[in-house]
């Protein structure tokens, strides 16, 4: 019975822990956008978020930015 009580506890820290961080950090790093927190290292704040996110599997995916010219079939004798 021991070791349940010390899963369920565990489960729920694993959980909750990470979940909490996410908020605080949230919540600073909006503070500080609209300057009722000040002196707050932005970087440090969104490197946690960045963490928290990436402990639930969220992660930034870069778009493709590589777009392809139109192609432009034009006859040399239209008059454009």
């Amino acid at each position: 019975m021991a070791n349940n009580e010390n899963s369920w506890v565990r489960n729920i820290l694993v959980n909750f822990v990470p979940a909490g961080v996410l908020i605080w950090a949230l919540s600073v790093l909006t503070a500080s956008y609209f300057n009722m927190a000040k002196n707050v290292d932005a970087a440090f704040i969104s490197s946690l978020v960045t963490t928290v996110l990436a402990s639930y599997g969220i992660s930034r995916v870069e778009a493709n930015k590589e777009k392809k010219k139109p192609s432009c079939k034009c006859d040399k004798d239209d008059d454009f």
